[in-house]
């Protein structure tokens, strides 16, 4: 299955995508992860990070003069040429169950590495979740939209807090014990009791026991068997669930 997320720019698809990676377990996804670099809150360029080989590199800057333009934005395409065959490498993990990509646009479309990514994990066994550009200017943005396969979500203001949630489930289908630890996120989450907040850890009064949940810059980790064999379970599902409206 191919799932696309789509939306006029600053929608928040990469915010869904990074929640929907989070909440599939971070240790199950190889992929690529985009993010703005930020400069006194102005947008100055975009980074790119693979989730498996962990190396990030600056794919788009204003202060680039590197021949490729988008908008003010210098793009290098070499950059991202080297860190997609690293990831690409990286991904055969046998603990890898989902393939992320962030984004399908522009500028990704200016690097040979980035396509044959792309066309790899499309027609991998594994289920690929992206993130795409609204436009159809580029034939082969258009043509991916197209094919076999393809789920598309389009997002706007009223569901982009429920697609990631909707998309974990639509993903994680054949795994009954990971759609189990969802519904037991949902009912814990309504369930404020349980939980009890100790400076930089959260203490979780589960059906099966106490659970201790701490994050770093790498996410949630919980002291649960299920976290500790897939990364992720109910307990920091519970916490990264947002709240659903009435």
């Amino acid at each position: 299955m191919i799932v696309l997320l789509t939306g006029k720019p600053g929608i928040g698809k990469s915010t869904a995508l990074s929640r929907i990676t989070d909440m599939l377990g971070r240790r199950r996804c190889a992929g690529l992860l985009a993010k703005e670099i930020l400069k006194d809150g102005e947008r100055v360029g975009f980074s790119s990070y693979g989730l498996k080989c962990r190396e990030s590199v600056i794919l788009a800057h204003k202060e680039f003069r590197t021949g490729f333009f988008i908008e003010d934005f210098g793009v290098d395409p070499k950059a991202l040429d080297e860190l997609c065959e690293k990831e690409y490498t990286a991904a055969q993990d046998k603990q890898v169950h989902f393939m992320i990509l962030d984004e399908i646009g522009r500028m990704q479309m200016m690097s040979q590495g980035f396509k044959r990514l792309l066309e790899k994990m499309a027609e991998c066994e594994k289920h690929l979740i992206a993130t795409i550009c609204l436009e159809d200017e580029i034939e082969y943005i258009r043509e991916f939209k197209k094919r076999g396969g393809v789920r598309l979500f389009v997002l706007d203001e009223d569901n982009r807090k429920d697609v990631p949630l909707e998309v974990c489930r639509l993903v994680g289908g054949d795994d009954e014990v990971y759609l189990g630890k969802i519904e037991l996120a949902l009912k814990y989450r309504n369930e404020k009791e349980r939980y009890e907040y100790n400076g930089d850890r959260i203490v979780l009064h589960s059906e099966h026991g106490i659970r201790t949940i701490t994050a770093n810059e790498e996410g949630y980790h919980c002291t649960c068997e299920y976290y500790a064999q897939n990364g992720i379970c109910s307990h920091i599902l519970s916490l990264l669930i947002d709240e659903r409206k009435e």
